[in-house]
């Protein structure tokens, strides 16, 4: 089980640092090629976020392969589509086809990972499991980050190269997931897993949804748009996030574990708030426009910080499920409904940006953020569930390892 353990970490490490490189540079690629505007940049989202919406489908008919293979076909087209936005991203059809294919194979991998990690874990240390791989994942940003802003040169800025680099980094993740073996995460899962009992589970992702991509679409651009930050900042910023990241993903893990789901939750739909109004209302501070940067940058860098209590969700869904078969479909599933929010929310900001301004988009995530806080009270409270999964801890015992 160490050793699964350690290739899981290696593989999330190389699809991370592919996906670092690609968050650094992908919003000043689409400026500086094509010039969108705010609410051109927002409808962009619906095709961006339309494999979100049907990687229930994607893995419900890949419903008969080992997760850990369904994460090698999601690295390989990952790796497709950073390759194809290197050769022909230029153009904005060719562009909006390979952004197609690089998302879908990020989606793919996204419930793919949740999967592994809490089949990796027992009934005590889910939450911290999860923190773990999310560190790595952090550490995989940190390393994507820093590579664009060592090495890209602004005078020529090379987005081709870099494409190619998350490509080659994506493929690497591809190989390792394919030298994966879990014997209790190999039987066939079900295609479509829709639960009465999961309705609470899905409300909260439906709402995830709507806060995750107000920030990844909108954070950004306030920056670029607003406080003209090049490709080269935003990646330290996020580089800065990730650094911290290391740290705090492991204690939010273990925040889960010790408070419960909902605590967390509520916790952060409050701090997600202010973090909100500060973003969006930092020029209307009494305070000079380099202190409104700084503070638009810090609120960037807490915002990034705050999706790691998200995983509390995936650990209160764990709570509910039978088995693992039941669980990696269950996040699929998951994974789809918020990307209803994802693809249509956008659009709606960016309208809402053209007509009213930047700090409006941002006040609404406020108010959303509140309300996600409130149904996050509706959760049991920690010690509710007596965990139907298994525990893996006998197995860890039997091989001498504990990781």
């Amino acid at each position: 089980m160490k050793k699964q353990l350690g290739l899981y970490f290696g593989a999330v490490l190389c699809i991370s640092v592919a996906v670092g490189v690609n968050e650094s540079i992908f919003n000043n690629f689409l400026s500086d090629t094509f010039s969108l505007t705010a609410d051109a940049r927002g409808w962009l989202e619906f095709p961006r976020e339309l494999p979100g919406l049907l990687v229930v489908l994607m893995t419900g008919l890949l419903c008969m392969l080992p997760v850990t293979r369904v994460g090698v076909i999601g690295g390989v087209v990952f790796a497709l589509g950073m390759l194809g936005l290197g050769l022909f991203g230029s153009s904005y059809s060719p562009m909006l086809l390979m952004m197609l294919i690089s998302s879908a194979g990020m989606h793919l991998i996204q419930p793919v990972a949740s999967s592994i990690a809490l089949g990796l874990s027992d009934t005590d240390n889910r939450g911290r499991r999860l923190g773990q791989a999310g560190a790595i994942g952090t550490l995989g940003m940190v390393v994507g980050a820093g590579l664009v802003w060592f090495l890209f040169d602004e005078s020529i800025k090379p987005y081709r190269a870099a494409f190619a680099g998350a490509s080659l980094l994506a493929g690497l993740g591809a190989i390792v997931y394919s030298l994966m073996h879990i014997p209790h995460l190999h039987q066939p899962r079900a295609g479509l897993v829709i639960r009465k009992r999961f309705s609470l589970y899905y409300t909260l992702e439906f709402l995830f949804g709507a806060r995750k991509q107000i920030f990844l679409t909108f954070g950004p651009w306030v920056l670029i748009k607003v406080y003209h930050l090049p490709a080269t900042s935003i990646a330290g910023l996020l580089m800065i996030a990730a650094i911290i990241g290391v740290a705090f993903k492991p204690l939010a893990g273990i925040a889960i574990d010790h408070f419960g789901e909902r605590n967390v939750m509520v916790f952060d739909g409050i701090i997600l708030a202010v973090v909100c109004l500060g973003y969006g209302y930092a020029l209307r501070l009494p305070i000079a426009p380099h202190s409104a940067q700084q503070l638009a940058c810090a609120c960037f860098i807490l915002d990034n910080l705050l999706f790691a209590l998200g995983t509390g969700r995936s650990v209160y869904l764990s709570r509910m499920t039978e088995n693992h078969q039941e669980l990696s479909s269950s996040l699929a599933m998951g994974v789809s409904i918020n990307h209803i929010a994802s693809m249509v929310i956008p659009g709606i900001a960016g309208i809402l940006w053209m007509k009213f301004g930047y700090e409006r988009v941002f006040l609404t995530a406020a108010l959303f953020a509140i309300f996600i806080s409130y149904v996050a009270t509706r959760v049991p409270g920690k010690g509710y569930f007596a965990s139907p999964l298994p525990t893996l801890t006998p197995a860890i015992e039997e091989e001498g390892n504990t990781p």
